[in-house]
């Protein structure tokens, strides 16, 4: 399959955003990655899952924010599949993308769990 060029959208509003144009934001968090449609749906649906585990509005509504098994539960799968979302963005990245992740703090990105 051949490779095509996305740019993935870490905005926390709205994480699951991989699209095939650049978007010129300075408020948002954009890589640029060379995927197969089969890798970008991959990507897309780790985004969905680890969206999931991010405080969700309708936990505001309950008390579930306040039962401490489940936030830590929950933190710790969030933080496991951010990490996983950024080692996919790194392996997928262009030479740019890995540099500006590189510069930043490449223990999260190439490390395995």
């Amino acid at each position: 399959m051949s490779k095509s060029t996305y740019y993935v959208n870490l905005n926390p509003t709205s994480m699951e955003d991989i699209t095939t144009s650049k978007i010129n934001d300075h408020e948002l968090i954009e890589y640029e990655i060379e995927a197969t449609e089969e890798e970008v749906t991959d990507l897309q649906q780790l985004l969905l899952d680890v969206q999931k585990h991010d405080m969700e509005l309708a936990d505001l509504f309950t008390f579930r924010h306040f039962n401490e098994h489940f936030t830590t539960d929950d933190s710790e799968r969030f933080q496991h599949g951010i990490n996983q979302v950024y080692r996919t963005i790194y392996e997928l990245g262009t030479p740019e993308t890995k540099e500006k992740m590189d510069s930043m703090d490449p223990s999260p990105f190439t490390n395995d769990e």
